[in-house]
Parts: structure tokens; C-alpha cells; sequence
């Protein structure tokens, strides 16, 4: 009687996890069995395809380097600094998580779109600020530039989160350790906590990179969805799928779901750790 109690308390809580893991798994499996083989060859032969997935790779790796280096100082900052109104910005930062990615692509369009109110203004501060955000958003609106600034207002969070997580279990002792040996602050950063800190910081860019990679309502507001300009993985299969080729979006899918797979697995690799820090189960 004892030993069916004993067996029955791992069974009761491994069932929720291979029904998740199943469900994940079956609709993956339908996709596969979906498409042709034919279909995902001459989907990765398209031209406007190679162009779209090196532009994807290319503005998630530029997004990446862009939000770890602007999260790595704000984790440490909420990490280790008390100052008024800290929680404000704590929140300000959640909020970009919690809010739907949308309304994240719309506030980036409405901000550009305040650079011709104010360029009408009378008042000269004004004026020069509105001619500023109307710059800007030549730069950014339907261009490559919005892609990666759309993938890093939706991506930075992540880091940032990830990033202060590893700060902050991270005793403060060490970095005073180091000072009393004569190192200043500076040094005890970048010579005790930033290489104690790597592997969060690396979570944090892969996790970035993952939330750029799929991202597609914020790039198709800011960006739009320009074949060979501003066309991405995710904005691809969306096109597919509005004139009905079903077969090459899901092609598209599957290349997006290998190279994701292919990525969190080497993470795993290398790090023996998952995004969030749990042990990696063998």
C-alpha cells in the first residue's frame, strides 16, 4: 500500500506535463504532416524567402546586441541602487510585457506621428523637437530601422528581467570584497560582477533574441511588410496566408520553429541551464 502511495505522488504531477508537452508536440506534428516536401524546398528556394530570413536573423542579432547592452546597466541600476521612484520605472519596464505587442507598435507609430503636431507649433522649443521625432521617423517608419526598433521595445524587458533575476542573487559583499582590495567601483563591476553575471546576461540575449525573432504586430505597423525590404519570417507567413498558400506559411512556420529549437538547444548546451535559470533535466 505504501509503495502505490509512493509511486502514485510522481504520476499525479507528471500527467499535467506530458498533456502540455503532448499538445505542444501534436500541433507541431501536424504541421509536419501537413506540408509537402515539396512545399519547404521551394519555399527555402524563394528568393523573396532567403531575403526575408537573413533580414530576420540579421535585425534579431542587431536587436539583441542593442537591448543587452542598454539592459545590462538598467538590471544592475534596479538591482543595487535605491532611489525615489524606483518602482515607477520598475513597472514601466513590466509594462512592456504585459501590454499587448500591438499597442506597443501603435504608441511607437503615435509618437512619430506627434513630430507633425509640434512642427506646427509656434512655440521654437517646440517647433525643433517636432522636426527631431519628424527625422526620426524617416528613419524608422516603413524602414528597416523600425524593425529593430519595434524587436527592441518588445524584447528589452526580457533582458532586463533575466539580467536583474542574476544581480540580484548575487551578493553585494563581493563587489565590496573587491574595493577593500583596492579596486574601484568600476573595476569591481567589470572584473567581478559582470563575469559572475554571464550566464544570466546570455540568458537574457537569447530570450531577446527569441521574443525579436518571433515578433510580428508591432513590425507590420512600424515597419509595414515590403517584399525584399521590411518583409521578416513572421510577416511572410501572414502574407502567405492571406492569398491562400497555406502550404508555404506553414513551410514558414517550421523553418521558424527549427531555428528557434536549434537555438534554446544550444543554449541548453552550453549553459546547462534553461532561459530562466532552472537546471537543464537529462
Amino acid at each position: 500500500m505504501q509503495r502505490m502511495k509512493i509511486k502514485s505522488f510522481p504520476i499525479f504531477f507528471s500527467i499535467p506535463l506530458a498533456l502540455l508537452t503532448g499538445a505542444i508536440a501534436c500541433i507541431i506534428a501536424a504541421d509536419v504532416a501537413y506540408v509537402h516536401r515539396s512545399d519547404i524546398i521551394s519555399t527555402l528556394l524563394s528568393k523573396d524567402i532567403i531575403t526575408s530570413m537573413l533580414l530576420t536573423l540579421a535585425t534579431s542579432a542587431v536587436t539583441t546586441l542593442i537591448s543587452v547592452i542598454i539592459a545590462v546597466p538598467s538590471a544592475y541600476a534596479l538591482s543595487r541602487f535605491k532611489f525615489p521612484g524606483a518602482i515607477v520605472l520598475d513597472t514601466l519596464i513590466d509594462l512592456l510585457i504585459v501590454v499587448p505587442v500591438l499597442v506597443v507598435g501603435v504608441s511607437i507609430l503615435v509618437f512619430f506621428r506627434m513630430g507633425f503636431l509640434l512642427e506646427t507649433s509656434r512655440f521654437l522649443p517646440a517647433l525643433l523637437i517636432g522636426k527631431a521625432i519628424q527625422w526620426l521617423g524617416d528613419v524608422f517608419i516603413y524602414q528597416r530601422a523600425g524593425i529593430v526598433l519595434a524587436q527592441f521595445f518588445c524584447s528589452v524587458p526580457f533582458a532586463v528581467r533575466v539580467i536583474k533575476s542574476t544581480f540580484d542573487d548575487m551578493s553585494p559583499r563581493t563587489e565590496h570584497v573587491a574595493q577593500t582590495l583596492g579596486c574601484t567601483k568600476w573595476q569591481a563591476f567589470f572584473r567581478v560582477s559582470l563575469p559572475l553575471a554571464r550566464q544570466g546576461i546570455f540568458a537574457g540575449a537569447v530570450l531577446a533574441w527569441a521574443r525579436a525573432f518571433g515578433l510580428f504586430g508591432p513590425i507590420s505597423i512600424v515597419a509595414g511588410a515590403v517584399r525584399q525590404k521590411t518583409e521578416v519570417l513572421s510577416t511572410s507567413i501572414f502574407l502567405e496566408i492571406s492569398i491562400g498558400q497555406l502550404e508555404t506559411g506553414i513551410a514558414l512556420s517550421l523553418l521558424m520553429v527549427a531555428i528557434a529549437s536549434a537555438i534554446l538547444l544550444l543554449f541548453r548546451v552550453v549553459s546547462g541551464k534553461t532561459l530562466f535559470g532552472g537546471a537543464v533535466q537529462t
